[in-house]
């Protein structure tokens, strides 16, 4: 505690408006008297009585002057914070009853874009009323700092929840997942969408019930107003699968998301602060199929998870109406007894690991890549690397032939397989392959001639041979995929 004497905290106290005279008085009194007091005395017997909260005593001895009340609410602690608002515990100064307030952090107060994407959300909330949304009752403000009074929810977060349990029983990770798409599904029919599904956007009530919370990214489609901001993974997810930002099925690949969590203890994603990674198609591509985590999940359950998370939206449910449907016949099914185990799992799993081997198949290899055209370069460098391979560049020939000029006998060659593209070099890309076919410290090196039909007619058969070959633009990539496996004899069962 700062250094403050208890007839100070009483005198803060009143000042603050946090207690009536008299109750400072006789608290002070009934802790040992005016000047004789002492503080810690007296901060036991206001926590004793529940005439305090330590937060609220924490406050007043670092002389917080505000931030205590809003309107008719009084706070008593913080249950929660995120990176726009805290959220309070807070009871009516009149009716004694229990709220959640959630305030606006003061550094963001000042910014009319996030003071109206607050308002916004407790408006589109506050038209709602469902078991499974948390309810907002009232937006206002107060000294400039806007608040909602929203249901406190005895529970507990789902993420804490999660990590906690780590695996959740099946019947648990289905009925909160039952729970959460009810919710969005009677949002949606008021064409509301809450555009940003995780763990901890949900909370437990004690009663086992799932209750979706923060609306803060939601969009209200009636409204026309679709401008506001999105999760950084949504906008990812929507990107790759080239749908619009207010697509209903992008809560439901997340709500999938939460279930693989719930299921396996393990997310389907990383998490990571990195912006380029978080909006890397790979994060979706990637996802390891939850039978690998767990072999021996029922069938059905299965099949949903894989419903829900398709990275193809058309295979998802359309609506999450639907999507609770589906939840809910899984649900019913479980507690009949249907556990039988998913029969694909060996099949998945085979199909996942050999997508891993060819994502690694180019590990250790290094291609060089001599080609003027920038969009050539960039395709071939990211779908290289994206398999393995390290890739170096240059669009002079001349400069990519001098890094095998003069090397010792033991030193290592500077790639492993050379790619000579004529898009942007045309014959100056066929004479360069000319001379390394001839050069006598590469005349049995890999390599490959991507030639254009401008060129092709000069290209010499005896160029060409077992560690050689040409390919033709219009160039598909698993040609060359399937041409550098044969040259640097790269199996991928």
């Amino acid at each position: 505690m700062l250094d403050i004497t208890a007839d100070k905290l009483a005198e803060r106290i009143f000042d603050f408006g946090l207690l009536t005279s008299n109750q400072v008085e006789v608290a002070l009194a009934d802790a040992g008297g005016r000047g004789r007091a002492s503080l810690d005395d007296l901060i036991s017997l206001l926590l004793e009585r529940e005439l305090l909260t330590n937060w609220q005593i924490s406050r007043v001895c670092e002389n917080h002057r505000r931030g205590y009340f809003y309107g008719k609410w009084r706070l008593l602690y913080m249950i929660g914070a995120g990176s726009f608002a805290r959220v309070y515990r807070a009871v009516h100064t009149e009716t004694g009853d229990s709220k959640a307030v959630k305030v606006l952090r003061q550094r963001h107060s000042a910014d009319a874009a996030t003071r109206a994407n607050f308002i916004k959300e407790a408006r589109i909330v506050m038209e709602l009323r469902h078991k499974n949304l948390t309810p907002i009752y009232e937006v206002d403000e107060q000294q400039n700092r806007i608040y909602m009074v929203m249901e406190f929810v005895e529970g507990q977060n789902l993420r804490e929840y999660a990590r906690a349990h780590r695996k959740l029983p099946v019947k648990t990770a289905l009925k909160i997942t039952r729970d959460v798409l009810a919710g969005l599904a009677y949002a949606s029919l008021r064409n509301i969408y809450h555009r940003d599904m995780k763990l901890s956007n949900v909370l437990l009530a004690s009663t086992g019930t799932a209750m979706i919370v923060d609306f803060g990214l939601a969009v209200d489609t009636d409204s026309n107003d679709n401008s506001g901001p999105r999760s950084i993974d949504y906008a990812a997810l929507e990107r790759f699968t080239h749908v619009r930002k207010t697509d209903p099925r992008s809560d439901t690949f997340f709500v999938g998301c939460m279930l693989y969590q719930m299921l396996c203890g393990v997310a389907p994603m990383d998490d990571t602060s990195d912006r380029l990674k978080r909006m890397s198609s790979n994060r979706f591509t990637d996802i390891v199929p939850i039978t690998v985590h767990d072999p021996n999940l029922p069938h059905r359950v299965v099949v949903l998870v894989q419903r829900l998370m398709a990275v193809d939206p058309k295979k998802r449910p359309a609506t999450p109406v639907i999507a609770q449907k589906e939840a809910e016949k899984t649900l019913a099914a479980i507690k009949a007894g249907d556990t039988k185990a998913y029969e694909a799992a060996q099949t998945d799993n085979a199909k996942f690991q050999q997508q891993q081997d060819e994502k690694d198949e180019g590990a250790g290899k290094t291609i060089l890549l001599i080609e003027s055209n920038s969009k050539v370069q960039d395709s071939l460098r990211n779908r290289l690397k994206e398999i393995g391979y390290r890739v170096l560049i240059t669009s002079d020939p001349t400069r990519g032939l001098e890094r095998f000029e003069d090397l010792d006998p033991d030193e290592e060659m500077p790639a492993d397989c050379v790619i000579f593209g004529c898009a942007g070099l045309g014959r100056t890309a066929v004479k360069a392959f000319e001379g390394f076919v001839d050069y006598r410290s590469t005349a049995q090196m890999p390599a490959i001639l991507i030639t254009t039909k401008h060129v092709t007619k000069l290209v010499s058969e005896d160029w060409l041979n077992d560690h050689r070959v040409q390919l033709n633009m219009p160039l598909k990539f698993k040609e060359v995929k399937k041409a550098l496996r044969k040259l640097l004899d790269i199996n991928v069962n």
